[in-house]
């Protein structure tokens, strides 16, 4: 692969503008079936990922593909510049933030609380923010409820689910910072009355354990119903602090002057605003899965997902990444890492056996759910499973929670809640007549209602029974714990399919979140947060602190306030 910056330059030479990088009016192939060129969109930084078009089940959206054919990605060329003429006005500020998603949004209420003039220009015609909560790795709400993280240890796993390619002095500032960022977050919604809940249903295994630090924020006096409320409290505040928004406004093209990035030029419904901040340009456009063809180059796996759960559908399209490309930042070495969660049918799944397509079981079902996907994802049969049980299933789930657990293995309650059986079977018969779960009086009969290949799916229960007799699974050495037989009706199966959520791979970035060359040495005034940002994941999203990519954008934006505001 021809590196970045080389075929950059070569398609620079001949473009000689003085004062301007070019911006995001190109790089039309593979997005234009979204109607969608350039500009800015805002990073959520958790429930993540995007499509062009709706499926036709409703359940989510189509992930749009593109292959390069051997050409050379477009966004590789850089676009002309605007001309000064088409420039209708120029505004001066300290901070410029382009993506109003959690990040963009987190770091102009912290720039703006310590009294930076921050303006936010964002590609939509809203703040964005979606999703269940934001996990940290410390908070005075846990330390109240007397639960602590082993940060090394927890560091450790992280860094290991990475393959140790990232830059750890990014993960440790997570580690160390995320505590502070969420207290300030907190203080904001007990002013709210909004009602906070850390999530109790982390897993407990020995082999893959979560850590409790998922913070779940609702309600709040002045937070509307269907607002992500860590992101509205923050949208709120920071406007109360002076911070301007600009809607319906994609920035398309960083400004330099010389080495040093001092603002952006921005389209808005008037014409093109050049914007001069004199403290730094921030980055907060969110990921690229809405770009077909930078998904392709980037990360070609989140295209074997069934489908994208990221809303606003066609957003995303990888603006800001291709905007700091162009004013010589590096991209973090790819393949980039994805999120992508088994829930793209049903929700809940246990530990309990899974099946292909081909009626066959193939792999350690209690596990997390990243590796449930990419198993799902390997089957030659199709990119869906089964996950069968029998009536006894609420005594085979409570009696191996204490040693297992985690996302839809066990449910979204509080600590100290216990799992609440009566509500999950009515979400299991809700699935039911939804067409993402079955229920049959025999093993048989469920076999033909699911469609896989009965004789294999009759011959592999049999053998799953006759192991969990035996006590020992000798295929892929499930704890004994979770080894339940499938004998009691009524039988149970649950669709699972892998949804993508977000591409969590970006620009480089120093533990000042400055955006890095290929060098790796800082670009003055440009700063990148959230899923614009890279180094701080990579091969694989590691969720032992659930949430965490959330948390990541709630901690880069209030550490970078601070560092926008120290001088």
């Amino acid at each position: 692969m021809k590196k970045e910056k080389d075929i950059i330059e070569e398609e620079k030479r001949g473009i000689s503008r003085r004062d301007f990088i070019k911006g995001a009016a190109a790089g039309a192939v593979g997005i234009a079936t979204m109607g969608i060129l350039g500009a800015c969109s805002s990073d959520d930084g958790g429930d993540a990922g995007t499509g062009a078009t709706e499926n036709p089940d409703g359940t989510g959206s189509a992930i749009p593909s593109y292959s390069v054919n051997g050409e050379k990605p477009s966004w590789f060329t850089a676009p002309a510049a605007i001309p000064d003429s088409e420039i209708i006005d120029t505004i001066d500020t300290e901070v410029l933030v382009i993506g109003a998603g959690y990040a963009g949004v987190a770091t102009a209420c912290s720039a703006a609380e310590r009294g930076a003039k921050v303006v936010v220009v964002e590609k939509s015609g809203n703040w964005n923010g979606r999703g269940g909560g934001s996990g940290v790795a410390d908070s005075k709400f846990m330390r109240e409820q007397g639960l602590t993280i082993d940060k090394a240890k927890a560091q450790a796993e992280w860094v290991r689910t990475c393959g140790s390619r990232v830059d750890e002095s990014l993960v440790s500032l997570f580690f160390n910072r995320s505590g502070d960022a969420m207290d300030w977050l907190i203080d904001k919604a007990v002013a709210e009355n909004c009602f906070i809940m850390i999530w109790g249903g982390y897993s407990r295994s020995e082999q893959l354990p979560d850590e409790p630090g998922y913070h779940m924020i609702f309600g709040g006096d002045n937070i509307k119903e269907g607002e992500f409320a860590s992101v509205a409290l923050l949208y709120n505040d920071s406007l109360k602090a002076g911070a301007e928004y600009v809607f319906n406004a994609p920035a398309e093209q960083l400004v330099k002057e010389g080495d040093k990035v001092v603002g952006a030029v921005v389209k808005t419904a008037d014409g093109y605003v050049r914007y001069n901040a004199s403290k730094g340009v921030v980055i907060a456009t969110g990921d690229i899965a809405a770009d077909g063809e930078m998904v392709s180059y980037y990360a070609p796996i989140a295209l074997k997902a069934v489908e994208s759960q990221y809303t606003p559908v066609g957003v995303n399209t990888g603006d800001g990444h291709k905007m700091g490309l162009w004013a010589g930042a590096a991209m973090q070495e790819g393949p980039f890492p994805t999120m992508i969660h088994p829930q793209a049918y049903a929700w809940f799944h246990g530990p309990f056996m899974f099946v292909n397509n081909d009626g066959q079981r193939f792999f350690n079902e209690a596990t997390w759910v990243q590796a449930k996907s990419l198993n799902i994802m390997n089957q030659k049969s199709g990119n869906v499973a089964y996950s069968v049980f029998d009536s006894n299933w609420s005594q085979d789930l409570l009696k191996g929670l204490p040693q297992g657990g985690g996302m839809f293995w066990d449910s979204f309650r509080g600590v100290g809640a216990e799992f609440d059986v009566e509500a999950q079977q009515k979400t299991i018969d809700e699935y039911i007549e939804q067409g993402l779960a079955f229920k049959a009086d025999t093993i048989e009969a469920l076999a033909d209602q699911i469609g896989v290949n009965k004789d294999n799916f009759l011959a592999e229960v049999k053998h799953y029974n006759k192991m969990c007799e035996e006590g020992t699974d000798k295929d892929f050495y499930k704890p004994e714990v979770f080894m339940t037989p499938i004998k009691k009706g009524p039988f149970y199966a649950t669709k699972v399919g892998p949804a993508l959520l977000n591409i969590v791979g970006g620009l480089e970035i120093n533990d000042d979140l400055q955006c890095l060359n290929e060098n790796k040495e800082p670009i003055e005034g440009l700063y990148a947060v959230g899923n614009s940002s890279g180094s701080v994941y990579a091969v694989d999203y590691p969720i032992n602190i659930p949430g965490n990519s959330h948390g990541r954008c709630l901690t880069w934006g209030y550490v970078l306030g601070e560092k926008l505001t120290q001088s």
